[in-house]
């Protein structure tokens, strides 16, 4: 493994930057910060919120009350060092759920792991200096179902799940992935701890008033809602946006980078919801039919576990409406096992066919684009074209493809060849 004393000194210096950067700067969580102070005062949390609008449940503003108590300076840097330490336990776990099946040399344990620092930093980064929600959202979604599925603390997972989905709804996902696991009697609790959560500001605030804003809340994140059906923004990597890039007459040439062309053909709106709805499903089939296929397979249990919640958090950046590059972050599992693959093959001393290192390198090459295609690094310019076409998107759909046909039973005996 790579030495402790390393690992020490790039997390003091990631560490450092980060406080200096939360300090300085701040623009989502200010949103939250805001929101919680203004539920303490009574007010509609969802309007007049002078950083943007607040998208979040009542909950998620009573849970920040101790940190709105403070200068929103400090505030920052407190949100941070807490989204710090989350992201390292979940660094901790996805390393744990890889090297409990597998048994892997160091020379190549090194390799996976600076690759996971590497695909990780760009999106970790986004979220800590804007002090977004989705370092926590994801691991209260992994944490939760991993309690669940591995360790059989049902009820300690269902009450993360149910934190993270009345915070944030993307992790109601994860019933559809007990329900296929039979895990029925976490189901019931998921569904119990959420009401607990949604009513636990009542306490505090009156039961009222916090019914009022739980109302304003469901108005605000309704996927119905125009806003959200087709959604003309570059930075979004949902169907919602990537669809409608492709497939719709925005009739908007403003943002063209270099007058660019993206639409292939046009198509009629009922048309492209019904598609989008049509991709949705086949999703879930897919998904559906992954886990029939490991359901009855009693070895390689973690290994197998990684790659199934890999695709659940895949499928999560397509699903929901609003992805932004922030939620990009779900694509860390899936991108780490897509490399631990291609490593193992290209380090194998086995013969492969022609195609599975072609697979391979294009999996790196994959990977590595998403790693660098920032402003800081490719220039403005670039990035901006890469965002025009939805590239991240186009990535995590390409991405379900490679992931689905990666077969963790031949870890194993990979990395001993």
């Amino acid at each position: 493994m790579i030495k402790k004393k390393v690992i020490l000194a790039l997390s003091s210096v990631v560490f450092l930057y980060v406080i200096i950067k939360a300090f300085q700067i701040g623009h989502d969580i200010n949103v939250y910060l805001y929101a919680s102070k203004q539920l303490f005062n009574g007010e509609n949390i969802y309007t007049s919120n002078p950083y943007n609008n607040y998208l979040y449940s009542p909950f998620f503003a009573l849970l920040l009350r101790p940190f709105s108590l403070f200068d929103f300076s400090i505030a920052r840097v407190l949100w941070a060092i807490v989204n710090f330490c989350v992201a390292i336990r979940l660094g901790k776990l996805l390393i744990d759920l890889i090297v409990h099946d597998l048994v892997l040399p160091p020379k190549i344990l090194n390799k996976w792991t600076i690759g996971l620092f590497i695909i990780s930093i760009g999106f970790l980064n986004h979220n800590l200096i804007l002090g977004q929600i989705t370092i926590v959202i994801l691991w209260l979604l992994i944490e939760g179902l991993y309690q669940i599925i591995l360790k059989n603390k049902w009820l300690f997972g269902s009450l993360l799940l149910a934190v993270g989905i009345v915070i944030k709804i993307i992790p109601i996902i994860s019933l559809f992935y007990l329900f296929l696991k039979g895990r029925f009697k976490a189901m019931v609790f998921v569904g119990v701890f959420s009401a607990v959560c949604l009513l636990l500001p009542s306490v505090f605030v009156g039961h009222d008033y916090n019914m009022e804003q739980i109302e304003n809340w469901v108005d605000t994140i309704n996927p119905t809602n125009s806003k959200y059906v087709f959604e003309n923004n570059d930075g979004n990597q949902s169907f919602n946006a990537i669809l409608p890039a492709y497939f719709f007459d925005f009739d908007d040439d403003k943002r063209k980078p270099f007058q660019l062309k993206r639409t292939i053909y046009p198509l009629q709106e009922q048309t492209l919801l019904y598609i989008m709805q049509v991709l949705r499903l086949a999703l879930l089939i897919l998904f559906a039919w992954m886990i029939y296929q490991s359901y009855q397979i009693n070895r390689n249990k973690y290994l197998y576990f990684y790659k199934e919640i890999s695709f659940l958090c895949l499928i999560s950046i397509l699903f929901f409406p609003h992805q932004m590059k922030y939620a990009l972050l779900y694509f860390v599992p899936a991108g780490s096992l897509i490399l631990l693959e291609a490593i193992l093959i290209l380090k194998s001393n086995r013969h492969f066919q022609q195609k599975h290192k072609i697979a391979a390198y294009f999996s790196l090459i994959l990977l590595i684009l998403s790693s660098i295609m920032g402003k800081d690094i490719v220039g403005r310019q670039i990035a901006k074209v890469f965002d025009y076409y939805h590239g991240f998107g186009l990535v995590v759909i390409i991405s379900i493809g490679l992931l689905h046909r990666i077969n963790v039973d031949k870890f194993n005996s990979l990395s001993t060849s």
